[in-house]
């Protein structure tokens, strides 16, 4: 009796490696196509021959929000307030962080779609580049605008 079990167990394993083996090319050909994506994309080391590109930071005081940067060039890349790019011209797709914007009353339904935002900007090497979005508190119903508010000197 015990090996009628063994051999229904490894039965059922055979059945299940097509499966596996299918799973485990998918994953192969997900890691190259993110690799191959990431070749194409023009993020520099850190240093006096790329830009920064800075969206952590904000003015509140000013209505100008932090942001997250999600796509360059119409391409996806993970999530990041911070990256260092080759000097060039990029359309930055960036993703807004503004928790209870002023002149919203209680009960406004907040601007859910307004989460993406694109900004096209022209970098050189040895600068830093601060955006953000900002939001007009005389106009709630108007969508964000993505700005770049500082350019200094790296």
């Amino acid at each position: 009796m015990h090996s009628t079990r063994f051999f229904h167990s490894s039965r059922r394993s055979v059945r299940r490696l097509p499966t596996l083996i299918l799973a485990a090319f998918t994953a192969m050909a997900a890691t190259a196509n993110l690799q191959a994506q990431n070749d194409e994309l023009p993020f520099a080391k850190p240093g006096k021959d790329s830009a920064m590109i800075v969206g952590a930071l904000g003015r509140p005081a000013q209505y100008i929000y932090p942001v997250e940067f999600i796509e360059i060039d119409g391409k996806n890349i993970h999530p990041r307030e911070v990256m260092w790019l080759e000097p060039g011209e990029y359309e930055l797709t960036v993703r807004a962080f503004i928790t209870n914007p002023p002149g919203l009353r209680s009960g406004t339904r907040f601007r859910e779609s307004e989460g993406h935002n694109v900004i096209t900007v022209v970098v050189e090497a040895g600068k830093e580049y601060s955006i953000g979005v900002k939001y007009d508190n005389s106009e709630p119903t108007r969508p964000f605008n993505t700005v770049l508010y500082r350019v200094e000197d790296n």
